[in-house]
């Protein structure tokens, strides 16, 4: 390249401020680099494509000739390439850039791999195996070594190698015996590792020319100093002369300065324009030293129609000297960073604060409270005598605040008011905690969703940190009105102070949330404070689930064998015929240390920890397998989760119960109950449509506690309706309660019938309530006064005798 191009291509030309070394020229410097590889490549190829056709030329003969266009077609690409190459090698920077001559060279080189792919695929096949054998040691060289000619410009890499890769995989797919069976896995192996490393190289290369671009910038810092601003609104140039009169000066940064034409300007002082500035008096010093300087900061008022009173610049300068070592000029850039530093303010204040209620965020309250943490160990260090008990007096405390019925709110009156009602909260706590004394000491956040938190660093007797904690209570429990509804907020709150045993902020916040959940549990608007049953209480729980997930892991014989976990039965009466008609599988867990383990427990947290599907799955499986040896046509009722409701493999899971087990579909009946239904309707409706169609029997739970709408209910595939228990314990009393009662009962059977839909009662447990429901004329019974819940062998034989005899009447 001439030096008159050269320098021209580097600075550009002067009255334009032209872009000295943007990106154009970086993909221009990119680009050399992958044609001088190019060439090496083209080479290779015109070589590759010679060696082949003197290696196959005497073996190829008669109808096989034609396939001597393939090598030199390869040598012809190759050779189209070098003149390509070459010729492109002379052009500037700025037109070497253009994305055509990247995509002619990814042209090349997908050219040049169809080539030799062609000649994988039709010569190496015909050929002798002494001639394979060099065919294929040239396409373990060539593949390679063509990809990393092209490893700067991934896409050609990685075509030479796809292309080059299908034509050995075709050509090797062609051979028969272990010569195909090892190669394959091999050639395909080596594409991928080729692919892989085309990516790290082309890193590597963009890298090296990244790191060249900014050794070059450094020592030309006065052409770089020099580029063109203009297409830049923070970026401006100026020039002064030895005495710092402005020669040259962009005309943003006249605008900037208060004046519309850069040209009055000229001859100015620079120091004399910017003398009301906040570091104008450095500017001066630095332009009187001859040393460049970087980034010097600027604080001036705005000349402009801004929304600050303040701009903020920074400014760079480098002098140019005699041989003398004088200043004979000054060259500089000045950024105005205004923008950008209230946006960065801007990202700091979103970094740390809750966007909805402008409350302080997780991350701030994290790290306060580990600061905190921190220090009070630092204050009990010196003290070993005090260290062995916790302080009387509280040094720090942590408590959380969960909103009681969040949820519903949302889900009734919409997002849009649970917004305002978190920022009512917010303004509510704030305004509380204002009361507390010294802002500093006082960290109140929102965590996320409807928890808030308030860290208290400082000392303070429990009394008052009681105290504390029901002032925050009380401040939201006055009624919020809102455009919408009136809405009584009450919130549950865990309190947890720190002593020596919190080794971090972690478990500060462990035992917070442990009192939270105390305190949900103990009835909600309440407040606990953390202490060490509670703890205990938790790994109680945490062992519950480990051990409730290792049974549901074993083998099945092992559970029962074990006595562990197993199913009980509730029979289940058919009043027209007066005999057991069938039992509901009870899940039942007799933990080998602990003893029975109510349901109540060991199921939500099943449903916590991601077990209950598998929970579900055993009770499933385990229930049509000891149904399997019931007396026909006694009936099984399984109950189904949400989750398995939800779910995908509900339906082969049916599926492979039954046949796993040999029982009937028809014996099978399949209980949900409303709430579930509802959650979420559609999927809720294909599931039990699928489920019909294996014949099973499909039972509502607990009907007339939800929300189901007559529409929905026609809709659904059900076979049996279960009354409610709260509506039977009604039954048979005395009073309005008991009248209420039968007549929703007498709805239901009414309901039951019209729509082809049996029914029955849960929960009979005395003679006055099974009257009732006969006289209702509800179909069938389950209950204690009827029969309590059996363990698998005797009920197998109140089956036997009940199937063996009359009907009887039923038990009182």
């Amino acid at each position: 390249m001439p030096a008159a191009e050269s320098r021209s291509t580097l600075i550009g030309d002067r009255s334009g401020w032209a872009d000295a070394d943007g990106l154009g020229l970086e993909q221009g410097r990119l680009m050399q680099a992958v044609l001088r590889m190019a060439v090496m490549a083209a080479g290779s190829s015109i070589g590759l494509g010679l060696l082949v056709l003197w290696l196959v030329h005497p073996v190829m003969g008669g109808a096989q000739r034609w396939m001597l266009l393939w090598p030199v077609g390869l040598a012809a690409a190759g050779l189209l390439e070098l003149l390509d190459v070459l010729r492109s090698l002379g052009w500037p920077l700025v037109r070497l850039a253009q994305p055509a001559v990247r995509w002619r060279l990814i042209g090349h080189s997908v050219l040049t791999g169809l080539m030799f792919a062609g000649i994988s695929v039709f010569i190496y096949p015909q050929v002798d195996a002494e001639r394979r054998y060099l065919l294929g040691m040239i396409a373990c060289a060539a593949i390679p070594i063509g990809a990393m000619a092209g490893a700067p410009l991934r896409w050609g890499g990685m075509g030479w190698t796809l292309v080059t890769s299908a034509g050995v995989l075709l050509g090797v797919l062609q051979l028969d015996g272990l010569v195909r069976d090892v190669s394959v896995p091999l050639t395909l192996l080596m594409a991928l590792l080729v692919m892989v490393s085309l990516n790290a190289i082309g890193r590597s290369v963009r890298h090296r020319l990244q790191a060249e671009a900014a050794a070059r910038r450094e020592r030309h810092a006065l052409d770089l100093l020099l580029r063109d601003f203009e297409q830049h609104a923070d970026d401006w140039l100026w020039e002064t002369d030895a005495r710092g009169r402005l020669r040259r000066i962009s005309s943003r940064m006249a605008q900037a300065l208060g004046v519309n034409d850069a040209n009055l300007l000229i001859d100015r002082a620079l120091i004399e324009l910017l003398r009301d500035a906040e570091g104008s008096e450095q500017l001066a010093r630095n332009l009187s030293e001859p040393e460049p300087f970087r980034a010097l900061a600027l604080r001036l008022p705005s000349r402009q129609l801004l929304q600050t009173a303040w701009q903020h610049w920074t400014v760079s300068g480098v002098p140019l000297l005699d041989a003398e070592a004088r200043i004979v000029s000054w060259r500089g850039v000045v950024r105005d960073v205004t923008l950008l530093r209230e946006q960065s303010r801007e990202l700091q204040r979103l970094a740390h604060t809750d966007v909805l209620t402008g409350l302080a965020n997780r991350h701030v309250l994290q790290r306060r409270c580990a600061e905190a943490v921190a220090r009070c160990h630092v204050a009990v260090a010196g003290r070993p005598a005090e260290a062995s008990a916790p302080s009387p007096s509280p040094m720090l405390t942590l408590c959380l605040l969960d909103l009681d019925n969040f949820k519903e709110i949302n889900d009734t009156l919409g997002h849009a008011v649970g917004d305002r009602l978190l920022r009512e909260v917010a303004r509510r706590l704030s305004a509380c905690v204002a009361g507390f004394g010294d802002p500093a000491a006082h960290v109140l956040a929102r965590l996320g969703g409807d928890e808030f938190a308030l860290l208290i660093d400082r000392p303070h007797p429990e009394a008052e940190r009681e105290a504390m904690a029901q002032a925050l209570l009380q401040a939201l429990r006055p009624v919020w009105q809102d455009e919408q509804a009136a809405v009584d907020v009450r919130a549950s709150l865990g309190v947890a102070s720190w002593d020596v045993l919190h080794p971090d902020a972690d478990r500060l916040f462990q035992d917070a949330d442990l009192a939270l959940y105390a305190a949900k549990a103990a009835g909600r608007d309440v407040a606990r404070t953390f202490d060490a049953p509670m703890r205990a209480e938790l790994m109680r729980r945490h062992g519950l689930v480990r051990d409730l997930g290792l049974l549901l892991r074993a083998p099945t014989g092992e559970q029962a064998e074990a006595g562990r976990l197993m199913l009980h039965y509730q029979p289940q009466f058919d009043l027209a015929e007066g005999r057991l008609s069938g039992a509901e599988a009870l899940l039942r867990w007799r933990h080998p240390v602990r003893g029975w383990i109510s349901p109540a427990e060991f199921v939500p947290l099943a449903e916590e920890h991601g077990l209950i599907a598998l929970l579900g799955e055993w009770v499933l499986h385990r229930a049509c397998q000891e149904a399997a040896g019931w007396p026909e046509p006694m009936r099984l009722a399984v109950n189904l989760s949400a989750l398995q409701l939800r779910g995908d493999a509900l339906v082969d899971s049916v599926r492979s119960a039954l046949a796993g087990a040999g029982l009937s579909a028809e014996r099978l009946e399949l209980e949900v109950t409303e709430t579930v239904l509802m959650q979420d309707a559609r999927r809720a409706r294909e599931q039990l449509h699928a489920l019909r169609l294996l014949g099973v029997s499909i039972a509502l739970d607990d009907f007339g506690t939800g929300y189901s709408s007559l529409a929905q209910l026609a809709e659904l595939p059900v076979d049996l309706l279960k009354i409610d228990r709260s509506f039977v314990a009604a039954l048979g009393e005395a009073g309005p309660r008991a009248q209420q009662a039968e007549a929703i009962v007498r709805l239901i059977v009414q309901l039951g019938q019209a729509t082809g839909m049996a029914t029955l009662a849960e929960g009979v447990e005395t003679p006055a309530q099974r009257e009732a429901l006969l006289l209702c004329g509800c179909e069938r019974l389950q209950g204690y006064l009827l029969g309590r819940p059996l363990e698998p062998g005797p009920l197998r034989e109140r089956m036997r005798l009940s199937s063996s005899v009359a009907p009887l009447s039923l038990p009182t």
